[in-house]
């Protein structure tokens, strides 16, 4: 029952690692499904959560937390498209839909609340790859699972995302610039822990010397 945690510089080909784990093993890959998953937990659209990823977070003020029982949120879910609906998939186990009544509310308290909750549960099921999110550090004492971060040179993560993006050259430099300090910043406001600190991984790949499939080789080994 692998779990496996992937985080990355921006551009670094995380998400293409997380990919090819999830085909190799035969396994869940959780990504955007992680927003989903919270989004209803919490009864508010998807959006919303991703405000607290994408946004900086010192922006987003602790209010509703403090007087909210957040065990006693209740997602009530309704799916508006079927067809989206699977294409939302979390696992084999639940459909995730995209639309969904709102009457819940979100804040950085409940966010993190939520997200260390969503993970832990993908974590003690088991056979998953989790992107990012601080899942090194919410994982840090799970003993099944992995933790991998990947790096690679600025030059070659500005190449990457001009050729998987479609990002013009001239817009590439400030567009990995400004996700790796969005992520750094997500990390410390939530968890206090630094992306670059070593010792929070098993294996730190730097993908401008290793493919991808390498790197794949070398986690599903340890896994």
């Amino acid at each position: 029952m692998p779990v496996i945690t992937i985080s990355n510089q921006f551009g670094a080909g995380g998400p293409d690692l997380g990919r090819e784990l999830s085909r190799r093993l035969g396994i869940d890959y959780l990504d955007k499904e992680i927003i989903h998953k919270v989004a209803l937990e919490v009864n508010v659209p998807h959006s919303h959560v991703e405000e607290y990823e994408a946004e900086r977070h010192d922006k987003f003020r602790t209010f509703f937390s403090g007087i909210f029982d957040l065990d006693a949120l209740k997602h009530k879910a309704n799916v508006a498209n079927a067809a989206e609906a699977a294409e939302a998939k979390y696992d084999d186990r639940e459909k995730i839909p995209y639309q969904f009544n709102v009457d819940g509310w979100i804040d950085s308290d409940i966010y993190k609340s939520m997200i260390t909750k969503v993970i832990l549960a993908s974590a003690k099921t088991g056979n998953v790859v989790i992107a990012g999110r601080g899942g090194q550090h919410i994982l840090a004492d799970f003993d099944a699972a992995v933790h991998v971060r990947l790096v690679a040179k600025f030059e070659d993560r500005v190449a990457r995302v001009i050729k998987q993006r479609g990002i013009k050259p001239s817009d590439a430099d400030d567009y990995v610039s400004t996700l790796d300090a969005r992520s750094r910043d997500y990390l410390r406001f939530y968890f206090n822990v630094d992306p670059d600190q070593p010792t929070q991984y098993h294996l730190i790949l730097n993908t401008s010397r290793v493919s991808i499939e390498k790197c794949a080789d070398m986690v599903q080994s340890l896994a």
